[in-house]
């Protein structure tokens, strides 16, 4: 079996889940096996893998055309984890609407295509562009400011998503859950969840590199509550109709009023290169590895026929 991890040149120094990863897979599967390998990278030669899976390509944003170009020319010579329409799919947060039709809680979101007016609001709001990853393009807005910052990310051709700001994630944040192949199947299981600070406290954002926010991750104990979300939001439609799914991660935040029917909402569904921050939680990067790597033998990927 061959397999590629990818990333991207800019992320690659960035990523705390591509070392232990990578070392947990050539541990398994052997030195030569294993390679670690940028997405735009010309000289590669996809074909030669068995298998390749999608770790942290984080500067897609700013060249989408360019990288579904890539999924779909690299998915149609080798296996590309997650698949291609999982990953077309998972590139627009306009997939929150959709598990909305499907009775998910999510933030209460309204999206704002190019030439379309924003809307008018009466408290603190967050805009952000629809694709977008690491708090990348979001920004805190007074209601006097959302216009404005909408017609900014317009000006870029970006559709644009408000919201409004969940005052209690500045106090408990948001739970990351993060899933992997289950032991037995085509089902995903826990792994791990882990707690990420609330990035725009204020209008000054720290930025990690030139990519994304600075988070604040600790380990968390989730609520049986958000746990249950997390698991619906896998056994929707909208997920279910994706073929081998190998991962995935659902960010769950609480809603401004914990007396609500639905405490928490869903913040994102990512099924492309989430971090899972592997290094928090001892086994994890060992755990992920092993059911990955039975998973694709399961589907006898880089298995001899």
């Amino acid at each position: 079996m061959m397999l590629g991890l990818v990333t991207a040149d800019v992320a690659a120094p960035l990523d705390p889940d591509l070392s232990p990863f990578d070392a947990a897979c050539r541990a398994r599967l052997g030195d030569d096996a294993v390679r670690i390998v940028s997405w735009d990278d010309p000289e590669v030669e996809w074909s030669a893998f068995d298998a390749v899976v999608i770790r942290s390509t984080w500067d897609y944003t700013e060249r989408l055309d360019e990288f579904l170009d890539w999924v779909d020319r690299v998915s149609n010579v080798t296996e590309l984890i997650n698949g291609a329409a999982a990953v077309r799919w998972s590139t627009d947060k306009r997939y929150l609407a959709e598990l909305a039709t499907e009775g998910i809680p999510i933030v209460p979101t309204t999206f704002v295509a190019p030439g379309e007016p924003a809307p008018v609001v009466d408290r603190l709001h967050v805009v952000k562009p629809t694709v977008g990853a690491g708090s990348s393009g979001a920004r805190r807005c007074e209601p006097d400011e959302v216009a404005a910052h909408v017609a900014e990310l317009h000006a870029q051709g970006r559709t644009a998503m408000v919201q409004p700001y969940l005052d209690r994630l500045d106090e408990l944040g948001e739970s990351a859950f993060c899933f992997v192949p289950a032991a037995a199947g085509d089902g995903l299981e826990l792994s791990h969840v882990f707690r990420k600070g609330a990035i725009l406290t204020t209008t000054d954002v720290e930025q990690e590199g030139d990519l994304f926010a600075k988070e604040d991750i600790t380990v968390r104990e989730p609520d049986e509550r958000e746990r249950a979300l997390a698991d619906a939001v896998l056994e929707t439609r909208a997920v279910q109709q994706f073929d081998r799914i190998a991962f995935a991660r659902v960010d769950v935040a609480p809603a401004s009023d914990p007396t609500a029917d639905e405490p928490f909402v869903v913040m994102e569904l990512e099924l492309i290169e989430p971090s899972f921050y592997l290094g928090l939680n001892v086994g994890s990067a060992d755990l992920f590895a092993n059911r990955l790597i039975a998973w694709m033998r399961r589907h006898r990927i880089g298995v001899a026929s």
